[in-house]
């Protein structure tokens, strides 16, 4: 890769990486003494429009009583699961708030084997 082609790509990923959120959750479960306790989860998601809807894994939010979303500046949100695909494993958080930063999809068909992806 050239130095031009790597500033690009990394010109790129400063700007998306603003997108990328952590997402802590918190899932009540029973032992078999019928006590309930709090398990913490941890994942990342996506921010995918200005309106604050988060695309993640079914995964990291499956069964949370609570969701808390990180945005790149540290700022912690109440996060809200508005659906899941479990097949897919993919789910749709919502924040309360706009004008946020956000990652453009792409269209996966356009890809070509072979092609570069990067996750961030």
């Amino acid at each position: 890769m050239s130095s031009d082609d790597e500033s690009r790509v990394l010109d790129v990923l400063e700007k998306v990486s603003k997108s990328v959120v952590n997402i802590s959750t918190v899932r009540l479960v029973h032992n078999m003494f019928y006590q309930v306790f709090p398990v913490k989860g941890m994942g990342s998601g996506t921010i995918i429009d200005s309106e604050g809807h988060i695309i993640t894994n079914n995964h990291v939010v499956q069964g949370a009583e609570r969701i808390a979303v990180t945005l790149w500046n540290g700022e912690v949100l109440n996060g809200r699961l508005l659906g899941t695909c479990a097949i897919h494993d993919v789910a749709v958080v919502k924040i309360d708030k706009k004008d946020l930063v956000y990652a453009e999809l792409g269209d996966s068909d356009k890809l070509r084997i072979g092609q570069r992806v990067y996750a961030i």
